[in-house]
């Protein structure tokens, strides 16, 4: 299960993971986003579609393989294609300024891949994936917060 509260180094073992299993993932992303610049699309479109294919993929391996999650699949699936847009996003801007400052197309993909992936799986892990049991450990109303703050401190803290 996904528990904010897990061994010191549980975060970088995840990290790991997801890095590792979603390899097939960018290696669909980086394989379409070759085939569609030397089809005629344009770099910046062909990073967008690409990455995309590659997020779609990746919602499979991360739910089970990274994450092992119990939130239900409507739910995860709805939040993993909010943090896949934002990602996108991400990607296609940090493209288009590469792109104008002159980085070859792969060299900015790679840059625009490192700072995708590193914010979508935080994203991922406190938000798209997080259980919610851990969450029901949070205050009904902020008025009963107030009651004994403290009571609620561990289960608000990242």
């Amino acid at each position: 299960m996904n528990t904010p509260r897990q061994h010191p180094f549980a975060m970088v073992e995840q990290f790991v993971r997801y890095v590792g299993f979603g390899s097939g993932a960018t290696l669909a992303h980086y394989a379409s986003l070759f085939a569609l610049v030397h089809a005629g699309v344009p770099a910046w479109r062909a990073s967008v579609i690409s990455n995309a294919l590659g997020a779609g993929l990746y919602y499979v391996i991360s739910r089970r393989a990274v994450f092992q999650t119990s939130r239900g699949h409507a739910n995860a699936m709805t939040r993993f294609a909010v943090v896949a847009v934002m990602a996108v996003g991400c990607n296609a801007a940090i493209m288009a300024v590469a792109l104008r400052l002159g980085l070859y197309y792969l060299v900015a993909q790679m840059c625009a891949s490192a700072l995708s992936a590193t914010l979508a799986f935080l994203a991922h892990r406190y938000w798209t994936f997080r259980d919610d049991v851990v969450l029901s450990t949070l205050p009904s109303s902020p008025i009963s917060a107030l009651s004994d703050p403290l009571e609620h401190f561990e289960a608000l803290s990242l």
